[in-house]
């Protein structure tokens, strides 16, 4: 039987990914990237129980693990300290995170895939057959059984399915950053202030990576005080280790946070999407990534039970939506919640969190982190 040929528009997480967990012969995935090499920001990622499963099923676990930091407790807290909740992660795996470069770097050498750096794309082409024709700005034309568009929030294969325009912005703009410390936290936090917040989550050996929100338009210029003089301004007289953290910070990242309303229909003939391209969020529950993990999971293991068609994409799409909805709008509600800006409204919101228990608070996680992708009926 004649290999079955499958591009994967963008080199990220989701679609290599896809190429790993996309174990039958007979299929050969070729994996397209825009920029000049294969590479990820300087930032963390949460792998949470629910991602790290695919990976165990694609053994590659223990290598992600071993690049990793556990977070056995988590805080949430006041811009003084005031400890609002603590609960502690227990379930079958770990929850664990990572620098994304390494991340990207462990699913690099695991990929079974043909990669091509400085390749964006330009068209897509149904063809009368069933293949699909894909055009480069670099002038290349190719054609393939299938086209998967891994191509993260401003997917230009979203674009020629769905064509539902811009991304949301959503009031607020985001920094990262990873830092070495020569002290250990030792715990995962989130800090609710006014309209701004701040994560903490450790990777490895003194090694945190952190995020910082404010309300403020989209990418607003830090200048002319500077990136990390507006960080500490804002953040300076927050518990420790936040000042700490940013002021040691050599590359800080800024993103606006921006997601897009659920909807369904993801492919178009032999064309689908994957990741960020299928179902953006906002970050708040760290579950984007994971989410592209396991949507991949699902595509490649529907392929390999009814081949490149449309049963396949339909199935993957009926498994995958009414989660990535789910998150995706729990995501939002909990982003607006931690935004808040009225004085009452912030007194409201952490006093509801004092009185949550904890158990309850890990109850709430398990709709997120017990979710075990490879037990589904595909």
């Amino acid at each position: 039987m004649k290999r079955k040929e499958i591009a994967i528009i963008g080199g990220g997480i989701a679609g290599l990914t896809f190429s790993i967990c996309l174990q039958q012969e007979g299929y050969q995935c070729h994996v397209f990237e825009k920029q000049p090499q294969f590479n990820e920001v300087g930032a963390a990622i949460s792998v949470f129980p629910n991602a790290l499963h695919v990976f165990e099923q694609a053994g590659i676990m223990d290598q992600i693990i071993a690049a990793s930091g556990e977070i056995t407790k988590v805080f949430i807290k006041t811009h003084t300290g005031q400890i609002l909740t603590n609960s502690e992660p227990k379930y079958q795996l770990p929850a664990i995170c990572m620098h994304r470069k390494e991340l990207h770097s462990i699913l690099l050498r695991n990929s079974p895939a043909l990669l091509y750096a400085n390749h964006q794309l330009q068209s897509l082409k149904n063809l009368p057959n069933g293949q699909v024709e894909i055009g480069f700005t670099n002038g290349q034309i190719k054609v393939f059984d299938a086209v998967i568009g891994a191509d993260g929030i401003h997917s230009v294969v979203r674009e020629h399915i769905i064509g539902d325009g811009k991304s949301i912005f959503r009031g607020y703009n985001i920094w990262r950053g990873i830092v070495d410390t020569s002290f250990d936290i030792g715990y995962g936090s989130e800090t609710y202030g006014h309209g701004k917040r701040v994560g903490i989550v450790p990777i490895k050996k003194g090694q945190y990576g952190w995020w910082a929100t404010h309300n403020e338009q989209y990418l607003q210029d830090d200048k002319p005080e500077g990136t990390k003089e507006k960080l500490l301004r804002l953040f300076g007289d927050w518990h420790h280790p936040i000042p700490e953290l940013i002021a040691g910070t050599k590359t800080i990242l800024k993103n606006g946070i921006q997601d897009r309303a659920p909807v369904r229909g993801w492919t178009k003939g032999n064309i689908t999407l994957l990741g960020d391209a299928a179902h953006p969020t906002t970050p708040n529950l760290g579950q984007g990534g994971c989410m592209a993990i396991e949507g991949a999971y699902i595509l490649a293991k529907a392929i390999e039970k009814y081949g490149i068609t449309q049963t396949a994409f339909n199935r993957y799409e009926q498994l995958q939506f009414p989660r990535s909805k789910s998150i995706t709008e729990d995501s939002l509600r909990i982003g607006t919640m931690g935004q808040l800006e009225n004085k009452l409204a912030v007194l409201i919101r952490n006093s509801f969190f004092k009185l949550t228990p904890s158990s309850m608070a890990m109850k709430m996680l398990d709709k997120y982190f017990s979710y075990q992708v490879a037990e589904l009926n595909i």
